[in-house]
């Protein structure tokens, strides 16, 4: 029998035995034989269901002392305690053996059945010579269960702490009015009411914790202030340390008050009140991902040994390796969070993946990863990555054609066209570096930063070899590629490149006239013509050039100029001397 179908017979127990009952007023209500006086329409009902004990008769007589003292201490119109033969006839009917000791949740369908408002909730043991009794007065409001820890009662037999707990029970009791009055005053919207109600409460029981939750419940509807809150909420778990309400509320102030160490301290709290909650294994979890990832992953491990193939704790498994630095579990874990969600395999996921391998120093596993990135998305950055892999082992061909595929995915992304700029250029193959450059305009990437690229990687090398080498020969190749480039796409880096370079050539032209041009030979004097005509050509592109290359650096510009002026009137004189 399930229990729904169990409690559908409880009802049906409880119609029956009202039939039988003594005589009653309105609702026909039980009165039982060994209490004073009758029950009213507004009679409280207690339940008191045989109390859990390894020592199932210890059990059974545990409950039964309570509500005999019960009974002696109320009259039946004060408080009504529900008899053992009505409770044993139920839990029959029910399929339950009669002294079934139930848990939280079936004590209170039962004393809803038996209309019982208040039920205790009881556990016993032998303790020494004696007898322990731990109870908690139970009741059930907007389908929530509120619990009132009671004092644990020590005694030599049964019956001595069933008189404890009797005297527990009644001071307890003696707080539910204004405790009932704060809820309604709760219900009203008039938490200056409930606040004031649950103090009354409080006055009336000290110990209530019933009272207090209320009087949390008016503070946060007032949003009083985070001490205020922290306050009630630490009272509460003085009596009751696993108050889940008391702990949130502490949490959600401390968080208030800037205080993350006591605020993730209250989480701890709330994990270990219920290691088996998910929701509060996953919060502290969370909490503590930044802070101390290392303890938050034994939390999780422990969530996991609980929920095989979970996915939403596995990816919080994977984010707080990646944040304890755990790198190849991280890029394990990962992968198994792709193979059980598909969905999880997003952009950030291949990011953190790929960082991770790299922080691994792990080339091959960034590799794969990027390539797998690329393939699921084409317009991203991984294709770039995949080349640059490619690119640091050596492999150019296959660098060349993965930055081909991302200039193709994205024909305007600079660091695309860089990639095939560079590879090309390592390829030496100088004419496809001048083409890409071209392509990449025509693809819509800047023109000026195609510029700046091709000078980097063409004009920049040359110029280099040229000042090493001294070699006019060398100058002229840096002059014809910086002219190349400027024709592409000029700026004043390509004129001032220009400028030098045909400087330079006509420097070492002019360094030939002079023996030339103290020759009597015929030839010689025709050579001198030559290259006098030459260098006047050299020094006109540098005069063109450079007032723009000065944009670069002035002052070297202001010299060569100043040098193309000297040059010119010599080669003037020996264009006179010798051109005829």
């Amino acid at each position: 029998m399930t229990l729904s179908h169990r409690w559908t017979a409880i009802a049906v127990a409880a119609s029956v035995l009202s039939l039988a009952a003594p005589p009653v007023l309105s609702q026909s209500r039980v009165v039982a034989p060994a209490q004073r006086g009758t029950a009213g329409p507004e009679t409280p009902y207690l339940v008191a269901a045989t109390f859990l004990s390894s020592d199932r008769k210890l059990g059974v007589q545990a409950a039964e002392e309570v509500r005999h003292r019960l009974q002696s201490d109320y009259t039946a119109k004060d408080l009504f305690v529900v008899t053992e033969a009505t409770i044993r006839a139920t839990l029959l009917a029910s399929g339950y053996a009669p002294d079934s000791a139930l848990g939280e949740a079936d004590l209170m369908v039962l004393a809803k059945q038996l209309r019982g408002e208040y039920v205790i909730d009881g556990t016993t043991s032998k303790a020494g010579s004696g007898v322990r009794m731990e109870t908690r007065l139970l009741m059930s409001l907007n389908q929530t269960t509120l619990a009132q820890p009671l004092p644990a009662a020590d005694g030599k037999d049964a019956g001595d702490a069933a008189k404890m707990v009797g005297r527990s029970i009644s001071e307890a009791l003696k707080g539910m009015p204004m405790f009932r009055k704060c809820i309604a005053d709760l219900r009203a919207s008039k938490p200056d009411d409930a606040i004031t109600s649950a103090r009354a409460a409080i006055a009336a029981y000290p110990g209530s914790v019933l009272s207090r939750i209320c009087l949390l419940n008016a503070y946060t509807n007032k949003k009083e202030s985070p001490d205020s809150i922290i306050s009630v909420a630490t009272q509460i778990l003085t009596y009751d340390p696993k108050s889940t309400l008391a702990l949130t509320n502490l949490i959600d102030a401390y968080d208030a008050k800037g205080d993350k160490d006591k605020a993730t301290e209250a989480v701890y709290r709330l994990y270990r009140a219920d290691p088996s909650n998910q929701a509060n294994a996953k919060l502290l979890a969370n909490r503590l991902g930044s802070a101390d990832p290392v303890k938050a992953l034994a939390i999780v491990d422990t969530l996991l040994a609980n929920n095989p193939g979970d996915a939403e704790i596995i990816r919080t498994k994977w984010k707080l390796q990646l944040a304890a630095r755990r790198f190849k579990d991280a890029i394990a874990t990962g992968e198994e969070l792709v193979k059980l969600d598909t969905a999880a395999a997003t952009l950030d996921f291949y990011q953190r993946q790929i960082g991770a391998a790299q922080s691994d120093s792990n080339a091959a596993k960034v590799q794969e990863l990027a390539a797998k990135a690329s393939q699921r998305f084409p317009k991203s950055n991984f294709t770039l990555l995949v080349a640059q892999s490619y690119y640091k082992n050596g492999q150019l061909q296959q660098a060349l054609d993965a930055a081909r595929r991302a200039a193709a995915a994205d024909p305007k992304n600079l660091d695309a066209w860089k990639f095939i700029v560079a590879t090309q250029s390592d390829l030496h193959r100088p004419d496809s570096v001048l083409v890409a450059g071209k392509d990449a305009i025509a693809a819509g990437v800047p023109r000026d930063s195609v510029g700046a690229l091709l000078l980097g990687r063409v004009v920049g090398p040359a110029i280099a070899a040229a000042q090493t080498s001294h070699a006019r020969a060398d100058w002229e190749t840096a002059l014809k590629a910086a002219q190349t480039v400027d024709a592409i796409a000029s700026s004043a880096q390509s004129n001032f490149y220009i400028g030098v370079a045909a400087f330079q050539v006509a420097t070492d032209i002019l360094g030939a006239l002079d023996p030339l041009t103290k020759s009597k030979k015929n030839e010689d004097h025709a050579q001198a013509c030559t290259l006098a005509k030459q260098g006047e050509d050299y020094l006109a592109t540098t005069s063109i050039a450079m007032p723009r290359g000065a944009q670069i650096d002035k002052e070297t510009a202001g010299k060569i100029l100043g040098g193309v002026g000297q040059y010119s009137d010599f080669i003037g004189q020996v264009k006179k001397a010798f051109c005829r």
